[in-house]
């Protein structure tokens, strides 16, 4: 009955198919082309109010055209409340423009069966096989000095507490928009006396955060030996490709989201979600000394069976107009993690996007 009165009724806000395309740090959220010019095909994350990602600010100018939307989640979407708020999102949007297609990239097969069983469009292409892999890479000679590496958004779901018993470990982190400066800094401040042997990098006080750029996390990674991932629940989560890529095995604690899917049992070790788990658990991937340049070959393997699976995708979607390149490595397929801001989004209608 919901889904149907959203549908035929009234649509709030967040169903709603057109977003007010207009400046601003809400506007946030990661998008890219993948085409050439002979069909439109847009990549892009989804937010709250732009539950069909970047269509549901350039749907207006595109309509009575064909074009591809690829949408990427950046939350865990088992539950049928998601999937069903995206159908009444996606028939919003089609009854107004039929002419547009949609793909919803998955981050877990289970996400995949439950968006097919409701009549949805969805692909098991995670957004992690979109990272850069020129960017994230083993550094040879830089010698390891944390036992354990975790990059992540300083706010109390990301369970950093649970690291407390690692010797050594290395933090990166930035604010979380919901969680707000204040609880960050306080959280920030309690870590650290928790654990006064860990190194929080980030340049910060009690006013600001200042972010690392990828090549000073690139190296963080490399004088690591391990990288944490402590979440319960999330997206796949972006670090934890990037410590892969980098050659850094990973230590997890049980999840649902589809982190894990670019592991395998010598890159990828789950432990019970305590403080001496996780203690044991990195020990032990230290102990496996699994050399860096082969984690990052097993995990490049796994990344160029998504984008296989993405570019026969958007082939058939096109109806054959679009046929990305055969080579997995090339530079369209790692391209669509930017993040860009209101009106950036205007360049991506642009025919010679990739000259603009």
């Amino acid at each position: 009955m919901r889904l149907a009165y959203r549908t035929h009724v009234r649509a709030g806000p967040g169903f709603a198919p057109d977003a007010a395309l207009r400046a601003g740090a809400e506007l946030r959220m990661a998008a890219g082309r993948l085409d050439d010019g002979s069909c439109p095909v847009f990549c892009s994350s989804m937010l709250n109010h732009a539950p069909l990602g970047v269509a549901n600010y350039l749907g207006p100018r595109l309509a009575g055209h064909p074009a591809l939307f690829l949408v990427w989640f950046t939350w865990a979407m088992r539950k049928e409340r998601q999937v069903l708020r995206t159908l009444a999102a996606e028939r919003l949007y089609r009854r107004r423009y039929p002419e547009h297609r949609f793909v919803f990239m998955c981050n877990e097969r289970e996400e995949v069966a439950l968006f097919r069983e409701n009549g949805l469009n969805a692909l098991f292409c995670s957004h992690n096989a979109l990272a850069d892999e020129a960017i994230f890479k083993p550094e040879p000679d830089v010698e390891p000095v944390y036992d354990a590496f975790y990059n992540a958004m300083m706010t109390p779901w990301k369970r950093r507490h649970l690291a407390r018993l690692v010797p050594r470990a290395a933090h990166v982190f930035y604010e979380s928009r919901l969680t707000g400066r204040q609880k960050t800094a306080e959280l920030l401040d309690e870590l650290k006396r928790l654990m006064p042997a860990h190194h929080f990098l980030n340049p910060h006080d009690a006013h600001r955060i200042e972010k690392l750029g990828w090549q000073a996390i690139n190296t963080v990674m490399a004088a690591s030996a391990t990288g944490l991932c402590l979440s319960a629940e999330e997206g796949a989560m972006y670090a934890s490709i990037e410590y892969l890529l980098a050659g850094l095995p990973v230590v997890s604690t049980p999840s649902v989201g589809g982190r894990h899917v670019f592991g395998t049992p010598e890159t990828w070790l789950t432990v019970e979600p305590t403080e001496e788990a996780v203690r044991d658990g990195v020990a032990e991937m230290q102990a496996r000394n699994v050399p860096r340049a082969h984690v990052r070959a097993i995990t490049l393997a796994k990344v160029y069976e998504h984008r296989k699976r993405l570019r026969a995708c958007v082939l058939v979607e096109t109806d054959g107009q679009v046929d990305l390149p055969e080579d997995y490595g090339d530079a369209v397929y790692r391209r669509l993690n930017n993040w860009q801001r209101g009106l950036e989004f205007e360049r991506l209608l642009i025919d010679d996007y990739r000259k603009a």
